[in-house]
This record gives C-alpha cells, sequence and structure tokens, in this order.
C-alpha cells in the first residue's frame, strides 16, 4: 500500500496550501465522464468507499482552463479488519477539452483517457467464492473496465436544470466480455441547489461473461459471472456547502453482475491552488 500512503500524504498536504473553491465542476456523473473540465489552478479530492472494505483515492486538477489532469489509487479492505488488498498500480487521467457549448458547438466537446476501473479488482491467481464454488481466476481485471480513450459530449438546459452528457469509448484493459468500441450517456438533474440526482448508463457493448471466461475450475452452475448489456447507476449528491458534497450511488441497478446491485459513499472536496 505504499502508493495509497504516497497518495493520501500528497492530497493532505495539498489542503494545507488550498483555498476554499466557490463551486464545483462535474467532471465526472458517477463512472462516466462529462465533457466539463476544472478551472485552471482549481482541484477535486474524491474519496469512494465501496464493497468489502474498499477505498479508492482520486485526485483532480485543472493545469490550464482547458487541461484537466488525474491520478488514483485504492483497493480492499482499507475498512474493516481483513486483509489488504491493494490495485496492482496508481492510475491516471487526462482531460482537454475541445469546444464550448455556445456559438459553433451546440455542446462542450472533450477527449480524454481514464486508467481507472472500478469497483473489486480481481487478481489472476486469486481464489474466490462465487455460488457456493471456490473458484481460481485465470486473468486479472476491474469489475467495471476503466474508460480509456474516450470523446464526451455534454449539453447543459439550464432553464430545466438538468446536463445531459453522452460519449464513445476504448478501454487498453483485457477486461473479459470487453468490446472494441463501447458507449456511455447519462444526465444529472438538480432539484434543489443542495440536493442531486444523476443517472447512467455505462458500457453499452459489453458481452456476456460466463464462467469458463474467468474461472480455471469448471462449474455447473448455468449463471453467467456478468450479464450482457450496460449497468445503470443512479447516484444521490447533496451539496454540503459549496466546496462538499456528500453522494451516495445504487450501482449496476440492471443485474449485470448481481440481482442485488450495489451501492457506494463518496466523498467529494474542491479548492483552489
Amino acid at each position: 500500500m505504499k502508493y495509497f500512503a504516497a497518495i493520501v500524504a500528497g492530497l493532505v498536504t495539498l489542503l494545507g496550501f488550498s483555498s476554499f473553491c466557490p463551486a464545483q465542476t462535474d467532471v465526472n456523473l458517477i463512472d462516466t465522464p462529462t465533457a466539463s473540465v476544472l478551472n485552471k489552478n482549481s482541484y477535486n479530492l474524491n474519496f469512494r468507499f465501496y464493497q468489502e472494505g474498499g477505498v479508492l483515492v482520486q485526485g483532480t486538477a485543472g493545469l490550464t482552463e482547458k487541461l484537466t489532469v488525474g491520478a488514483s489509487y485504492g483497493g480492499v479492505g482499507i475498512v474493516g479488519t481483513g486483509p489488504i488488498k491493494s490495485n496492482p498500480e496508481p492510475a491516471f487521467s487526462l482531460k482537454y477539452k475541445l469546444g464550448e457549448e455556445g456559438g459553433n458547438l451546440p455542446f462542450a466537446l472533450s477527449v480524454g483517457f481514464d486508467g481507472q476501473g472500478y469497483g473489486k479488482y480481481y487478481k489472476e491467481g486469486e481464489k474466490i467464492k462465487w455460488e457456493g464454488y471456490e473458484v481460481t481466476l485465470k486473468e486479472s481485471f476491474y469489475q467495471i473496465n476503466s474508460k480509456g480513450f474516450y470523446l464526451a459530449l455534454t449539453k447543459n438546459l439550464k432553464d430545466m436544470n438538468l446536463l445531459v452528457t453522452g460519449g464513445i469509448n476504448h478501454s487498453l484493459e483485457e477486461n473479459p466480455g470487453k468490446v472494441g468500441i463501447s458507449f456511455f450517456t447519462g444526465a444529472k438533474f438538480e432539484v434543489t441547489p443542495k440536493l442531486i440526482f444523476a443517472l447512467e448508463y455505462n458500457n453499452g457493448f459489453h458481452k456476456e461473461v460466463k464462467p469458463e471466461d474467468v474461472f480455471k475450475e469448471s462449474v455447473s452452475v448455468k449463471k453467467p459471472f456478468r450479464k450482457a448489456g450496460g449497468e445503470i447507476n443512479l447516484g444521490i449528491k447533496v451539496r454540503y456547502s459549496p466546496s462538499l458534497i456528500l453522494e451516495i450511488d445504487f450501482k449496476d441497478l440492471s443485474g449485470r453482475y448481481t440481482d442485488n446491485g450495489n451501492r457506494t459513499f463518496q466523498i467529494i472536496y474542491s479548492g483552489e491552488f
């Protein structure tokens, strides 16, 4: 966990030299990117808590008015009493805004790269329990693969307090069932300045993943490890202050991985440097 400790120490140092930020920018809905970038000399710190005591720490910063960069690292077992299993390496992200909404474009347009997958990291050779069987993984992958290279379009309907976004992406991960080009889409609705709902559809063309695709052993269960199609995620965001958002996400409502879905909690802090 040396990477995790180093990133947390760096973020704490950044907080010490930062100042209050008057507003946050929606660089992501939940797992999917928007076309928005951070303002120059501003940053977001994101602490994401997920299943099996997992914690993912993400930091992003606006280097210019059009360029945002970031880094992230985490693992499972960080919260609780079980053993800590860290992600294999830190992930990095970069987003560049090609055009602003208005004028010649009816929407904002950005290109970027994000190497961070979400959910549990399954490691090759690791033994896990699945549907009553103890099985051995024959490859490594994130539960939700990273975006990789992407193109994002975002339309802000201010009169309706609505933001609509979508895009296409190509992940570089060797994730089982991954397709060459996938798509994502979603929307954000501000009920009040302090209460925000986000809905997204991710990994639109993902293929079915069968047990034999990921396990070394044969199992008699007919159920797929992952169903075909994308994940539907719902997020409820509470703007506690102009610089702090608390968020609970109801992940995989479409039941691609599990019939019960998955719940995560995020703390998002913004500031300036």
